[in-house]
């Protein structure tokens, strides 16, 4: 007699931003729209100060903050978008820290829990990095700023050495895809020289509406990067 297996895959997926000014929001819920529009159950946390709420356009009344301080019960703070598989969670004003624990408990009842991270590198970054199942990189390609996912990726992998993140580069109005392509050559190059393997480029975004079109590849690319880190462990 078979047993059919329905435990949630639970991928806990962040997305990082090196810098403020990116469009990580738009990624992370065009990336959460996507996967529940499938039929797959989708967790997607806010640890962006309410602004990924704001995007996906719900109005927030208890947070994970407020359950952590027993304001609230932890069936307040999540939300039921307009597709059932799609619940959302802000994390309020509580440090990535504190929520590590829970939020490594709230992606086994999940296939997908993405995070949209506030954007910078901290101690708090670096432990979600080493968690997560895969994870998606966004810098911007303008001048030099593509160096600061550089120095992110350093300070990960000084901890976490296999870390393997999908790069993003997002480039402005006035530029082409053909600079999305050279700063990400430059980028790898050097991360080649002093870091070892460079992470494959997922993309390159010229406005926020094209996290749209690049969301469903990004999930199959997603799943194959945790499918080969659970065969690694």
């Amino acid at each position: 007699m078979s047993v059919l297996n329905n435990r949630p895959d639970g991928r806990l997926i962040p997305v990082f931003a090196v810098d403020d000014g990116l469009w990580s929001a738009d990624l992370v819920l065009a990336l959460a729209k996507a996967a529940a529009m499938r039929g797959e159950t989708v967790l997607m946390i806010d640890q962006m100060g309410g602004h990924l709420m704001d995007k996906a356009g719900i109005v927030v009344g208890a947070t994970l903050s407020d359950v952590l301080d027993g304001k609230a019960q932890m069936l307040d703070a999540k939300y039921v978008n307009n597709n059932e598989h799609f619940t959302a969670v802000c994390t309020g004003e509580t440090d990535l820290d504190t929520l590590l624990g829970s939020l490594a408990a709230l992606s086994l009842s999940y296939d997908w829990v993405f995070i949209g991270a506030r954007a910078g590198c901290t101690p708090a970054h670096i432990r979600l990095a080493g968690a997560a199942d895969a994870a998606l990189m966004m810098y911007d390609s303008q001048g030099d700023k593509f160096m600061r996912a550089y120095w992110m990726l350093d300070a990960i992998r000084a901890r976490v050495a296999k870390f393997d993140p999908l790069m993003i580069a997002q480039i402005g109005q006035a530029s082409c895809e053909k600079d999305g392509f050279e700063t990400y050559e430059l980028l790898s190059g050097t991360i080649r020289d002093f870091l070892g393997a460079a992470p494959a480029l997922g993309g390159i975004l010229e406005s926020s509406a094209a996290t749209i079109e690049l969301a469903p590849v990004l999930l199959e690319a997603l799943r194959q990067d945790s499918k080969a880190l659970q065969r690694r462990a």
